[in-house]
């Protein structure tokens, strides 16, 4: 694909008519030619059709970083500077798998769940330079504290964890002094499962349950003990609010309350909770899921119980609207991942005749697929879609290389003439 853009007065210069608005053959002194390639290449960690199976990818100094298998070290950290063969950064659990997920930046180090096959799974960091380390034993012993949905506020990182004594509960780390409990929400042993952590007004949100009111939307501001926002489906059942995101200075996320189904739900920080739209009237679930801005405006996934999961855009102001019936009828093209990439946005979906694939859309034409990775109706599943280098990286499977790490780039050249 490509575009040339042609330069010229509009002075009838070739038997052109002068000043008529149109710059006609005649008049063109010289042009512009941007011509844009696209390549998509597969980066073979495990040789042959074997699969890695690389995941979590994040971008941390420069380099990209990830989970992945090889032939003798099981799942472990793994890096890749975009220009060298990837290599594995430690081997976390000598002999078995590190398990090394949910990785976040966090005062230039990278930090993340993992195992070292004695201490359990735990809060570790990497800082580029040394080898991984352990931040704490939080669930002492070789039981697991599972640290999870790491996210940065106030300077300090946040995340859910199990010390066996109170449950899952709201964590911290200010990366000196050791991580300690924010509160014990629901006391006891009991779990609260603080989940989808999201700053919003300079607080942080989170779905969690205090064993009276159910799932429920909370907050902490830092000082004071969390709160719960509001108890939008009275009782233990709870309205389990998830997939939170800031959009238009309010937040969204996902909520039933148990007449709607699960629907699209905002909150601006003063009055209450509210439903943005029945998507799939009545009690059905329309399920909206992966919260994403692009071009101004929110995008999801979400069914509307005629067209099937499909995607979704909401500008904040009129009723959202579905963006294209990719897999026409009733029947899911399950659009996910969604992330934006040159002004495009892209995203895996399946159109049934060729799997689930790499898809991307302009915001104007319609949705398009990228490239059939694994050709016919095999999905090739591409995930954890991430831009580094100015290329767009995720995990794919093909015939040839099993599952691996892709990259997808457009390189544009330009001529005058």
């Amino acid at each position: 694909g490509g575009s040339v853009i042609a330069h010229g007065l509009d002075n009838g210069d070739g038997g052109g008519t002068a000043a008529n608005g149109q710059l006609e053959p005649g008049e063109v002194d010289y042009s512009t030619t941007f011509c844009t390639k696209s390549i998509l290449l597969s980066i073979d960690i495990y040789p042959g059709s074997l699969s890695s199976f690389p995941g979590y990818l994040t971008v941390f100094n420069n380099e990209l970083y990830f989970n992945a298998e090889d032939v003798t070290k099981g799942y472990e950290l793994w890096k890749y500077d975009g220009v060298n063969a990837p290599s594995m950064v430690a081997d976390i659990n000598p002999g078995g798998n590190g398990y090394p997920i949910d990785f976040f930046v966090f005062n230039n180090e990278l930090y993340f769940e993992a195992t070292d096959g004695t201490n359990g799974d735990e809060l570790w960091k990497y800082d580029g330079v040394n080898a991984p380390s352990m931040v704490a034993d939080i669930n002492s012993g070789s039981s697991n504290s599972n640290p999870g949905g790491l996210t940065v506020f106030n300077n300090e990182l946040y995340f859910q964890a199990d010390d066996v004594t109170n449950g899952y509960e709201l964590w911290k780390y200010d990366g000196v002094n050791a991580p300690s409990m924010v509160a014990d929400i629901n006391s006891g042993s009991s779990s609260s499962y603080p989940g989808y952590l999201t700053v919003f007004n300079n607080e942080l949100y989170f779905k969690a349950t205090d064993g009276i009111n159910g799932g429920e939307l909370w907050k902490y501001d830092g000082v004071n003990a969390p709160s719960m926002v509001a108890d939008i489906v009275s009782g233990v059942l709870g309205s389990n609010p998830d997939d939170l995101f800031v959009f238009n200075n309010e937040l969204y996320f996902e909520a039933d309350d148990r007449t709607n189904g699960d629907e699209l739900w905002k909150y601006d920080g003063v009055n209450a909770p509210s439903m943005v739209a029945d998507i799939n009237s009545g009690s059905s679930n329309s399920n909206p899921g992966g919260l994403t801005v692009f071009n101004n405006e929110l995008y999801f996934s979400a069914d509307d119980g005629i067209n099937g999961v499909e995607l979704w855009k909401y500008d904040g102001v009129n009723a959202p609207s579905m963006v294209a019936d990719i897999n026409s009828g009733s029947s899911n093209s399950n659009p996910g991942g969604l992330t934006v990439f040159n002004n495009e946005l892209y995203f895996q979906a399946d159109d049934v005749t060729n799997g689930y694939e790499l898809w991307k859309y302009d915001g104007v034409n319609a949705p398009s697929m990228v490239a059939d990775i694994y050709s016919g109706s095999t999905n090739s599943y591409p995930s954890y879609l991430t831009v580094f280098n100015n290329e767009l990286y995720f995990s794919a499977t093909d015939s040839t290389y099993g599952n691996e790490l892709w990259k997808y780039t457009q390189q544009t050249t330009i001529t005058y003439a």
